[in-house]
């Protein structure tokens, strides 16, 4: 069977090198005003919407738009995104790079890569009393083994760890949780990595093809 072609390469980093951008949502060294300012105005009325979580996620997408820029040396407010055939947000043509965005409490993860596809997720560690059940029903099987053979005192980081590579993977495909898993062709290859974020957080990126590094890099960088 041939191999499928390979993703074209775009503006963004290093071939073979998936980028973790860190964005500390409330900061007090972030300037909130500048990721605000460039919201687009839909992006405003979604806030505006938004019943929980408002603010927060106005502050991730503001520092998505800087970390694009960033790349493409434009200005963050004049980017125009796009949803692909599966609801996957991308950058409207389909240029720049790939990229996908988690955030949860005062943290979000952006991960970008200019030749292959990628998917995000971070979760806060916080006390959750059904791990048995969740995993049972959304994990795969190897994984929720795995989370209910681990010590009792380590069982709720082994929850977490395997929940973020389990959505990671599915946000690099754009599915929703209660999706059935992609299907892959024979040939291809998804590889997720644990990314060590901060204390009471855990996180993992998930890309196409085996050959790639995580760099981890600070959105005070594209500012």
């Amino acid at each position: 069977m041939p191999r499928a072609a390979a993703p074209p390469v775009r503006p963004g980093p290093p071939a073979g090198i998936v980028d973790a951008w860190r964005v500390p949502l409330r900061s007090p060294e972030l300037p909130a005003a500048t990721f605000r300012a460039v919201l687009s105005l839909d992006e405003r009325a979604r806030a505006a919407r938004m019943k929980v979580g408002a603010e927060e996620w106005a502050l991730a997408r503001g520092a998505l738009r800087h970390i694009l820029a960033h790349y493409l040396g434009e200005r963050p407010r004049q980017l125009r995104f796009e949803r692909g055939a599966v609801g996957k947000p991308r950058l409207a043509g389909g240029r720049g790079p790939q990229f996908n965005l988690s955030s949860r409490g005062d943290l979000a993860l952006v991960a970008v890569a200019c030749d292959r596809e990628v998917g995000v997720d971070i979760e806060r560690e916080d006390d959750i009393a059904e791990i048995q059940r969740l995993s049972s029903e959304f994990l795969s099987p190897l994984e929720a083994a795995a989370v209910e053979s681990a010590d009792p005192t380590q069982r709720k980081a082994a929850f977490f760890a395997a929940w973020t590579r389990h959505e990671a993977r599915r946000k690099l495909h754009g599915i929703a949780l209660e999706d059935e898993p992609a299907t892959l062709p024979p040939d291809q290859l998804v590889v997720v990595r644990a990314v060590a974020v901060q204390a009471g957080y855990a996180a993992a990126i998930a890309a196409e093809g085996s050959t790639w590094t995580v760099r981890a890099r600070e959105v005070t960088e594209a500012l």
